[in-house]
């Protein structure tokens, strides 16, 4: 029995080595953008807290103005009342 292996075997596990070799780039590039993806995962969950955080904010300020426009109704009424309860007084002249 001769110890060589017939060529296309060789070349055949050539190409499967090469496979290989692609494969393990492969499953490192993967990992590589997993991890990256985790991160951005992260960031993009630190964001929604942030956005999250400026709505409650922002729907605070309605409350606000309505607060604001209510208290400005509130005092031309006052000051409304005030200036007819001034102009019914009757000044009498005494001298």
């Amino acid at each position: 029995m001769s110890s060589t292996v017939p060529p296309h075997l060789l070349q055949r596990m050539q190409e499967k080595k090469q496979e290989l070799e692609h494969l393990l780039a492969l499953r490192q590039l993967a990992s590589h953008l997993q991890t990256h993806f985790d991160e951005l995962s992260e960031k993009f969950d630190g964001l929604m807290q942030g956005n999250q955080a400026t709505s409650n904010v922002l729907e605070n300020w309605a409350g606000v103005f309505r607060t604001i426009d209510l208290t400005e109704k509130f005092a031309l009424q006052d000051q409304d009342q005030q200036e007819q309860e001034k102009s019914s007084l009757v000044r009498i002249p005494t001298a």
